[in-house]
């Protein structure tokens, strides 16, 4: 990430996430921390300095009948070698999911390196799998058996549940 080119895919990446909003883009996202300040192009120290993690903090709405009652903030986890390793993607946002781990990790295809992640995935394409996840969740692959499993064989109590802990965690959605 030191490198001047990689900090400015770095910064288009952010930008495109900035351009999103909660109510009419494509994927509803709403950019709450970055590395770089909000005034005005330049980096702030640390995200030029050493190499060194960067986080990118931002709330997804989804828009599946549960889980449109409330938003969710994500936390996006860049190594010193983005964008050819993938982000961590991890809720910050307690959620009841089968594709979320209970710690808050996040899974999916398009974001594991050995999977279908290439260096030409911006970070809106990993937004847009995040709620696509939420939305539709993967069966094949839980980050929670039992909860999946739940969904599967008695979606009613998934969806008590889950709609509880919407309702107990969620953030408001304006």
């Amino acid at each position: 990430m030191a490198t001047p080119k990689l900090n400015k895919e770095l910064y288009n990446n952010i930008t495109r996430l900035k351009l999103l909003n909660a109510t009419t883009s494509d994927p509803k996202f709403v950019l709450e921390k970055s590395p770089f300040k909000e005034d005005n192009d330049e980096e702030e120290t640390a995200a030029s300095a050493t190499p060194k993690d960067i986080l990118i903090i931002g709330r997804i709405f989804p828009e599946s009948e549960i889980f449109k009652e409330g938003a969710f903030q994500i936390e996006m986890k860049l190594t010193p070698n983005f964008p050819f390793d993938p982000p961590e993607v991890r809720f910050l946002t307690q959620i009841y999911h089968p594709n979320v781990a209970e710690d808050g990790k996040f899974c999916h295809e398009l974001l594991v390196k050995e999977a279908k992640y290439s260096s030409k995935v911006a970070l809106v394409d990993a937004v847009k799998a995040v709620i696509q996840y939420i939305d539709k969740p993967n069966l094949e692959h839980p980050m929670r058996a039992n909860v999946g499993c739940e969904y599967v064989e008695n979606r009613s109590e998934f969806n008590r549940k889950a709609l509880e802990c919407v309702r107990q965690h969620a953030l408001p959605r304006n």
